[in-house]
């Protein structure tokens, strides 16, 4: 089930020059860099590339600002309108400079080109794209042992096969750095020293996901570390962020499995998420700590945050269910409520064998229920963000 090799995510840049020979340092920039591959458009204008190749970022290079290069930054900007732009070329006066901000070009550069400045311009444009259009889902414990991990595990996992377009990938986060539950579940214990960069979290960037990262199956990816010191470390919060940034740039979608305990990037991480999935069980302790976790989330972006409460482990009594729809209405307000169903016996073989419930039985009860909540619930509103 495990596979060994690790599926690097490789980012596509296109190049396109004025001047073929000023294509050549550049493509060799962008090819030594094991994250980046160099495509040429082949003097092509763009609308006449295939369709089917993907492009994470264009570079575009002349040795002046003149009506050749402004023809394919127009192209470019047609056929690739969300993608950043980075052009290079000689310096250049106050109103050509006006011109390339007000056709929304990412960055500029001039010759003789810099190979960090260039690496670092593409990766800046490809993080500001991703932010907006990738999915963050934060799955957040309500109390202690309500069974948000199986959740998030499973979650991604349904993401894979349900939710994100072919070629896209799924991380699932695992914030619980005092257990790694996400890692032990799965039988995917990460090895990896987290403590050789933590005196140093600023040599953290995109590639080095793909240091960290364990995969689970084809698009499905695992961090998940056991490593209590990071919740004390002074640079604990610059690490765990620029970890979560690193990430969400090398995946379409993110689950964080997030702890129902106290830490400092906590409320940092929530008020960065698209939607949220809050998990409790139906004892009255629960539902109350469950009821301060969502107040804290409301008070997070003026209560713009989508969230949805799952009652896990939810059995049906024919008489006396004192979760009615009114009661949960005082509780919850107008959140979205959705009950789980208890699937003891599947959940305690899954974590036995460290395999998915999914594999165990597709037809289970709980996979049926979370698949249910993902399509009915979950997916809308995220897309929807």
């Amino acid at each position: 089930m495990k596979n060994a090799e690790k599926n690097f995510h490789i980012f596509r840049v296109l190049i396109a020059c004025t001047d073929p020979a000023l294509c050549d340092g550049i493509t060799h920039v962008i090819d030594e860099t094991s994250q980046f591959r160099a495509v040429q458009s082949e003097g092509k204008p763009f609308e006449q590339l295939d369709r089917s190749v993907r492009v994470d970022a264009v570079v575009i290079s002349g040795n002046e600002l003149d009506t050749n290069l402004l023809d394919l930054l127009n192209q470019a900007r047609a056929r690739f309108s969300k993608v950043p732009i980075i052009i290079v070329s000689d310096k250049l006066n106050e109103e050509q400079t006006r011109q390339l901000i007000k056709l929304q070009v990412h960055d500029w550069l001039h010759h003789p080109i810099d190979a960090d400045s260039l690496i670092k311009s593409i990766e800046n444009g490809i993080r500001g794209t991703r932010i907006k259009t990738n999915r963050v889902h934060a799955v957040i414990s309500g109390s202690g042992g309500a069974g948000a991990t199986t959740l998030a595990v499973s979650l991604a996992d349904l993401m894979v096969s349900q939710t994100v377009k072919k070629g896209e990938t799924v991380a699932l986060f695992d914030l619980d750095f005092a257990t790694g539950n996400c890692g032990y579940s799965l039988n995917m214990i990460n090895g990896f020293q987290l403590d050789k960069i933590l005196s140093t979290p600023q040599r953290i960037d995109a590639e080095f996901a793909n240091l960290i990262q364990e995969q689970q199956r084809d698009g499905y990816f695992v961090y998940s570390f056991k490593r209590p010191e990071l919740l004390t470390d002074a640079n604990g919060y610059e690490l765990v962020l620029r970890m979560l940034d690193a990430v969400n740039l090398q995946h379409e979608v993110t689950i964080l499995d997030i702890p129902y305990y106290e830490t400092e990037w906590r409320e940092d991480v929530l008020a960065a998420v698209n939607s949220c999935t809050l998990v409790t069980e139906g004892n009255l302790p629960a539902l109350k700590h469950t009821i301060d976790t969502l107040e804290r989330i409301r008070n997070l972006r003026d209560g713009d945050i989508p969230v949805q409460i799952v009652i896990n482990k939810s059995v049906k009594r024919m008489f006396g269910n004192k979760l009615t729809k009114s009661r949960l209405k005082e509780l919850f307000g107008d959140t979205p409520v959705y009950f789980m169903p208890r699937d003891d016996a599947l959940i305690e073989e899954s974590l036995d064998r460290g395999v998915l419930p999914r594999e165990i039985s597709s037809r289970s009860r709980f996979v049926r229920g979370l698949r249910k909540y993902m399509t009915t619930m979950l997916t809308p509103r995220l897309e929807a963000k």
